[in-house]
């Protein structure tokens, strides 16, 4: 299962990448929102963790993005 990890911040980042790893998810960690909306309109994901306090782009405003797709992926705010 292939996930989106959207976090800035690299200790959080690796500590939640890393332990999803060892779950046996594959992850794709980008740390800003306009990394986030490339990654979303390129790739297909089972879920996404999303930090609402990113550089480039806010998180809600990746979300509202993402939703006005209407792409259905879940959406876990961390």
């Amino acid at each position: 299962m292939r996930l989106l990890l959207v976090e800035d911040d690299p200790m959080i980042g690796e500590a939640v990448r890393d332990g999803l790893k060892l779950d046996g998810y594959t992850v794709d960690w980008v740390r800003d929102g306009a990394a986030a909306d490339t990654a979303l309109a390129t790739g297909e994901f089972a879920a996404v963790l999303l930090d609402l306090g990113l550089p480039r782009r806010d998180g809600l405003q990746v979300l509202k993005t993402l939703r006005a797709r209407r792409d259905p992926v879940p959406v876990l705010v961390i």
